[in-house]
């Protein structure tokens, strides 16, 4: 299953998140990011968070339409973000989409983009959606369309480093070793229709992006 999960983080572009939208589904937003959901007309299956930061108004909208919400405490051991990730795997969600996970709170982007990992390490597939970038985090394989304008950039998140094979990419690499914190693996460009990233060990987070 194809869930979409929205956050309250910086506001994404209306036509990807109708694209996002119409290939989700099962649609969950966390707290204030319904706000944003139902501005754009996106309706969710769920709502989940301690509620802080939604607006009055789209509580009674949620209240009149019967969209169920789960609230939980403000005083939590887990952000709302993890909370909605572990209930999308617990209803079996095998590919999650998040939208909204980088904002204002550097603190909160980077934790939204480290739980790509808790999806991954669970044997499901993540990835964070922003206007200017799109956030995998892999330990195999991964293959990526060709788009004008994009740079994608391999950054390790283990000590242990990668080992990683690129085809395709401007900067070709066979069985190649990048160690952690090297900035080896930035601002690479696929050439052909398709670059192809195969990680022989460790993990990393892909990150395509536009200036």
């Amino acid at each position: 299953m194809k869930a979409l999960l929205i956050l309250n983080g910086e506001k994404i572009n209306k036509d990807i998140m109708l694209a996002l939208r119409d290939e989700s589904e099962f649609i969950l937003s966390a707290d204030g990011g319904t706000d944003y959901c139902l501005e754009l007309g996106i309706k969710p299956d769920l709502v989940i968070g301690d509620l802080d930061s939604i607006s009055v108004g789209t509580l009674e909208v949620l209240e009149k339409a019967k969209i169920p919400v789960y609230k939980f405490p403000v005083k939590k051991d887990k952000t709302d973000s993890e909370l909605c990730i572990e209930y999308l795997m617990d209803i079996g969600a095998t590919e999650i989409t998040i939208a909204g996970a980088i904002g204002n709170r550097i603190d909160h982007s980077i934790a939204n983009i480290l739980l790509l990992k808790k999806i991954n390490d669970s044997g499901f597939k993540g990835k964070i959606v922003h206007n200017y970038n799109t956030i995998y985090l892999i330990n195999n394989e991964l293959v990526l369309d060709r788009k004008e304008g994009y740079f994608v950039s391999i950054i390790p998140i283990e000590s242990k480093g990668i080992t990683v094979t690129l085809k395709g990419f401007e900067y070709e690499l066979n069985n190649t070793r990048i160690n952690f914190t090297s900035t080896h693996g930035i601002s690479n460009i696929i050439r052909d229709n398709k670059g192809y990233i195969k990680l022989h060990e460790g993990q990393c987070l892909v990150i395509v992006a536009r200036d």
